[in-house]
This record gives structure tokens, C-alpha cells and sequence, in this order.
């Protein structure tokens, strides 16, 4: 069976429809009547495949179009960024360097004042150890500053320890001066008064006052400068001292020439002056033996000097002291006068009075001033009886009266045992003195409740009323 097909379907058929009808027109004719039918399934396949890959070819090229515009995006937003980092950094870039030079300009500033501190320092380090060894060039003592402090620290002794007494040389003795190394005689002649002076012989000569001294090592303690000066043949004691007065008065006394002593020839000596030295001969001494007696009269003075000043310390602060100068002014030959009963200490400064003035009538007796030495030991006994009237002629009334009173101590006793007996004529006392000496108490009575001890005071020092008030005209 042939097979009529015209132009336009063959031309308008597709490929596949050509396939087929070359098929089928090949095949036995029996099926021709199916061609139509399976040519149009078939186009209606391709055509709905055709339309499922484009429509997925649609969706890839949206899902890449869509990624596209992402990745697009992203990277002209990191284009941007960096475009504005970059602005960001040109338009700072003049402050950052304005702050760079400014945090460099600090730092130099910080690393001169660093180096200007350190220079400063180390100047001040420089200077300090250059006065420290001027200080120890000069210090008075081999041991550094400080050391005799600590030590004086750790010793007791309160108010009735020795007064610390300073010896130091003279400056710029000349070699053939005869007074050279009179001051190891002094401190000699010293150490027989260990008991109110500790005696510190300085290393170096040195001048009164002396601030690291006083500052480091005698801030708060008595003491007293002795220095022997040359002028040729002439030996000037000199004496100073520190914290000697109470109450805080006049914390410093300036070095003061006090005594001289001439340098004598071997005929210039006199027996008596030979005898007060020791010396039993009377024979005009050898030159060196002259020598010896020179410095041991210059040491006896000089003692003798400083026994009184420390004396008059230990007046002032203490009660029932019992005085050294009349042993020094014996050995210097001083023993009939010459310098003040007293020793030139105001009586309503004493720390107790009534006890002083019986040393000073045992003075006036010495001097042959019976007078004067009866109305100091009648001052006395009326001080403690609390009498403002003095009556030389009544003594043994007054010191009965001082015995009831209750202020007479047994150290006052014993003092007036010892002073009144040599105030007697031909040695006898009257019977109404005698009798008052026998009433005095032989042991320290117990203190009575009207006057209590000085609150926070010292045991050493006398309470309040147990004297009657500075100021009255007892002399």
C-alpha cells in the first residue's frame, strides 16, 4: 500500500516525525493508521520536556542570576568598605600623626625629667655623702654618729646619772707650747668624780656647739664641753653645755672662758702653793718636775671648774644631793674662797633648798663667816618648817617645829648632825639644840596624805609643799 503524503506535512513535520514516517514507510502498510495517533503522543512528549528543561534551564538561570547578585553585592559592599576605610584613614591620617608626635614629644619630655630626676639624685646622693664624710672628718668620736645616743639609750640612771662631761683637746697646739697634752691630766684628775661625771674623752678636737653632735648623739641628755685653749703661756678653761637647766631654759650654753691658769717658773712657786700640790719639799723643782706640777695645778682648776657646773646641774633636778665641789675646790687650793657658796644658783630654782643651804653654811664656816653660817642653817631649818621669818638665835625651835611638820627628811637630818656641831663655840652646843638634834628622825618618815608626790614626776624630785613657795625673803 502506498503511502501519500504531501509537501507541507513533510515539510512541517519535525525531525522525529520524519524518523518515524522513514519507519514506518519501510514497514508493512498495517500500521499505517496508527502513525498519526503516536505522531502526536510523541509530539506532545517532546513538547512537554522541552517545556520542563526550560522551565529547570529558567530556574538555574534565576538561582545563578540570584547567587550572581549576591556575590555581586557582597563584593561591591567590600569594595565599599575598603573604599571607606581607605577615606577614614586619609582623612586621620594628619591627626594620627599629630598625636604620634605628641605621644613622642611626651616621651622624650618624660625620658629628660627622668634623667633630670636621676642626675638630681644622684647630685644630692654626691652631696650627701660628701657631708656625711665631712661630718665624720670632723665628728668628735671614732665611733659614727649615733653610736653614743644608742649607748647612753641603754644605760639607766634616770635623773641621777652622771652628767656627761665632753674633754677635747685644743686646736693648733704649737709643739713647743708647755701646755701640750695638759687636757690626758684633766680627764685624769676627772675620774675621781666618776660618780656625778661620765667622762668621754674626745678623738678629735672640736668647737662648741657641734650641730651633728648635738643633733645625733646629745639631744636629750645633760652634758657639759670642757676645753683647756692656749694662749701662750696661759691656760684658759673654757666650758659649755647643753639640756643642763630643766624646764626646757636655755637648752644650749655657749663655750665661756670660766678660769685661767698662768704657767709658773720654777721660782715662781710659793711653799703653800708646793704643799696644796702635794709637794712636801720645798725646794725650787726641776724643770720636768715643773712641768708636772703645772699640769696637775691645771687639771685640779679645771675639775674644779667643771665639778661646780655639774654640781649646780644636779641642784636643780635633784633632792638631798650631796655637793663635790668643796672636794675639788680643796685639792684646787679654792677651799677659802674665791667663788660663790652658792655656786651662783638662784634658790628658788633648787630643787631642794633647805638641803643646799646647809651646804653652804658648812662653806661659811670654812671661810670663817660664822654669821653667814648660822642664819644658811637657820634658813634652812625654818624652809622646812614652813616659817617665812628666819631666826638665827631660835634654831632648835624651828627644827622642832620641822620635825612635826612632817618634811624633815632623814637626809636633812643627817646634814644638820653634820652642820650644827661645827657651827658651835669651843665645840658644845647649846642644851635646847642638842635636844632638837636628838628629836631628828633617823629614818625617813612616812610622807603625810596633805602633801602627796608629784604626779608622773620622779622619785628623786621633792613634791609639792614639801618646801613653802619661791620667792620668800629667806636671804
Amino acid at each position: 500500500m502506498d503511502i501519500d503524503l504531501d509537501l507541507d506535512a513533510v515539510t512541517a513535520a519535525g525531525p522525529l516525525e520524519l524518523m518515524v514516517h522513514t519507519a514506518v514507510g519501510s514497514a508493512s502498510g498495517g500500521i499505517a493508521p496508527l502513525i498519526g495517533p503516536l505522531l502526536k503522543a510523541g509530539k506532545l512528549v517532546s513538547d512537554h520536556l522541552t517545556r520542563q528543561q526550560m522551565a529547570a534551564l529558567t530556574a538555574a538561570v534565576n538561582r545563578a542570576a540570584t547567587i550572581g547578585l549576591v556575590v555581586g553585592g557582597a563584593q561591591l559592599l567590600l569594595h565599599g568598605v575598603d573604599v571607606a576605610l581607605r577615606w577614614y584613614e586619609l582623612a586621620t591620617f594628619e591627626q594620627r600623626l599629630e598625636k604620634a608626635v605628641r605621644a613622642e614629644q611626651w616621651l622624650d619630655s618624660l625620658r629628660a625629667a627622668q634623667a633630670a630626676s636621676l642626675a638630681r639624685m644622684e647630685h644630692e646622693y654626691r652631696l650627701a655623702e660628701a657631708r656625711y664624710e665631712a661630718v665624720l672628718a670632723s665628728y668628735p668620736f671614732h665611733a659614727p654618729p649615733g653610736a653614743l645616743a644608742e649607748e647612753l639609750l641603754l644605760t639607766p640612771g634616770g635623773r641621777r646619772r652622771p652628767v656627761l662631761l665632753l674633754p677635747a683637746d685644743p686646736p693648733d697646739v704649737p709643739a713647743h707650747s708647755p701646755w701640750s697634752g695638759v687636757r690626758h691630766r684633766i680627764v685624769q684628775e676627772l675620774g675621781a668624780y666618776r660618780e656625778v661625771v661620765e667622762v668621754r674623752a674626745a678623738d678629735r678636737p672640736f668647737d662648741w656647739p657641734h650641730a651633728e653632735l648635738l643633733r645625733r648623739d646629745l639631744d636629750a641628755v645633760p652634758a657639759l664641753y670642757l676645753r683647756p685653749a692656749i694662749t701662750g703661756y696661759d691656760l684658759e678653761i673654757r666650758l659649755g653645755g647643753s639640756r643642763l637647766l630643766p624646764g626646757g631654759m636655755l637648752p644650749l650654753l655657749p663655750a665661756t672662758p670660766v678660769r685661767r691658769v698662768g704657767f709658773r717658773e720654777p721660782g715662781e712657786w710659793e711653799p703653800a702653793q708646793l704643799r696644796a700640790l702635794g709637794v712636801a719639799s720645798e725646794a725650787v723643782p726641776s724643770p720636768g718636775r715643773n712641768a708636772d706640777l703645772n699640769f696637775e695645778r691645771a687639771a685640779r682648776a679645771a675639775a674644779f671648774a667643771a665639778v661646780m657646773a655639774v654640781d649646780a646641774h644636779h641642784l636643780l633636778h635633784r633632792s638631798a644631793y650631796d655637793e663635790r665641789v668643796d672636794t675639788a675646790a680643796e685639792r684646787a687650793g679654792l677651799a677659802g674662797g674665791g667663788w660663790p657658796p652658792g655656786l651662783g644658783v638662784p634658790l628658788e630654782l633648787v630643787a631642794d633648798p633647805p638641803y643646799h643651804l646647809l651646804h653652804q653654811a658648812l662653806r661659811y664656816t670654812a671661810r670663817g663667816q660664822g654669821d653667814a653660817a648660822l642664819f644658811a642653817a637657820a634658813a634652812a631649818a625654818a624652809w622646812l618648817a614652813g616659817e617665812a621669818v628666819v631666826r638665827p638665835g631660835r634654831i632648835a625651835g624651828a627644827l622642832e617645829r620641822a620635825v612635826a611638820s612632817g618634811r624633815m627628811t632623814a637626809a636633812h637630818a643627817r646634814k644638820f648632825r653634820e652642820v650644827l656641831p661645827a657651827l658651835g663655840r669651843e665645840g658644845r652646843l647649846p642644851r635646847s639644840l642638842a635636844r632638837a638634834l636628838d628629836r631628828l628622825p633617823a629614818a625617813p618618815p612616812e610622807r603625810p596624805p596633805t602633801v602627796p608626790p608629784a604626779a608622773g614626776g620622779p622619785p628623786d624630785e621633792p613634791g609639792p609643799g614639801l618646801f613653802p613657795p619661791a620667792g620668800r625673803p629667806l636671804l
